[in-house]
């Protein structure tokens, strides 16, 4: 299945240990945490009742190319995308920024 923002997995890391994994069914989003440290936690310790689309999608914008960047268009171009999509961008670079230490990977949906 493919990968859409109401319906997706994947695993959030700081640096190479995987700290949650995040799966959206139907728009529904429920947080897996394996650490207690809420500073490498995707949604800190914001319990699964209050996480939503919104709070997804602010997730996403976090972990992609700013969309007033200068040469945003270039960055577009090259990934093939007509808009900015955080969404789409981090599907394609899984969320990693310049000197990040947080990534995702993404899992089949089943």
């Amino acid at each position: 299945m493919k990968q859409t923002l109401d319906n997706c997995t994947f695993k959030y890391y700081f640096r190479d240990i995987c700290t949650a994994l995040v799966k959206v069914r139907g728009g529904v989003v429920s947080c897996e945490r394996y650490t207690d440290d809420a500073l490498n936690l995707p949604f800190g310790k914001m319990p699964d009742r209050c996480l939503n689309k919104r709070t997804l999608k602010l997730f996403f914008s976090e972990h992609c190319v700013p969309e007033h960047r200068a040469n945003l268009q270039d960055f577009l171009d090259h990934y093939g995308l007509e808009k900015h999509d955080p969404f789409q961008i981090c599907l394609q670079t899984n969320g990693v920024m310049a000197d990040s230490l947080y990534r995702l990977e993404w899992i089949e949906n089943d």
